[in-house]
């Protein structure tokens, strides 16, 4: 990592959001992207989002405005989510206008019953048939597609950043993307990582606060920083 660096941006799901860390609202301060800004004393920014899929993380960073003095933890998550532009608006989460949606297999977001403070927004989904067509998708698209879906996704994202000057990483946060990117956790996803070392989750699954202190201390080596 380049001594001239002013600023890390964090990219990925909820595992880099920090999802059950207790403070990710606009987003969590204590994931290991979070405490790696902090141990080096730069500003740091968070573009990702619970439920992202690949294809939604690359659009945040072509998004963002890297520069020669940004440098990018991008943690790429399950290949099988799968985003798209939809052809209407829609109220996302966070309750602003949105053509954007994530898909999932078995997402959660389709009940109406599994989470009362999104519950309009489940409800909306169902309204315009969000649930068949993702039943659809994944009914005739494998894993050959979301694999080669996430490779154009790192290769877009790869070349935006070097033409930026930009620093990055790319990591893990599963087995599955584990065999892309430049580094790992010791050999694996974040999240097989995690369930190896027996760290402490949350109600929904997410790795607390062990986890992502250790993640760091494993970046800081990585990084030789």
């Amino acid at each position: 990592m380049d001594r001239n660096i002013k600023k890390i941006v964090s990219a990925g799901c909820s595992f880099i959001h920090g999802s059950e860390l207790g403070d990710e609202v606009p987003y969590s301060q204590l994931t290991y992207p979070a405490l790696t800004a902090k141990h080096l004393g730069v500003e740091y920014n968070c573009v990702a989002y619970p439920s992202a899929s690949n294809q939604g993380i690359a659009k945040q960073i072509l998004e963002s405005k890297a520069d020669w003095q940004s440098f990018y933890i991008v943690q790429w998550t399950y290949p099988s989510r799968f985003g798209v532009h939809l052809n209407q608006s829609i109220k996302g989460k966070n309750n602003q206008p949105t053509t954007w949606l994530d898909l999932a297999p078995n997402s959660w977001d389709y009940d109406i019953k599994a989470f009362h403070e999104y519950r309009e927004y489940s409800q909306q989904l169902n309204e315009i048939g969000i649930p068949e067509l993702s039943k659809k998708i994944y009914t005739y698209v494998g894993h050959k597609q979301y694999m080669f879906q996430t490779e154009l996704c790192m290769l877009a994202v790869k070349g935006y950043l070097e033409s930026q000057g930009a620093q990055y990483v790319f990591l893990p946060a599963c087995d599955d993307v584990a065999e892309l990117t430049m580094h790992s956790f010791e050999g694996k996803g974040f999240i097989e990582w995690c369930s190896d070392k027996n760290f402490p989750v949350g109600k929904h699954k997410h790795p607390l606060h062990e986890a992502h202190q250790e993640a760091c201390t494993l970046l800081k080596d990585m990084l030789n920083i």
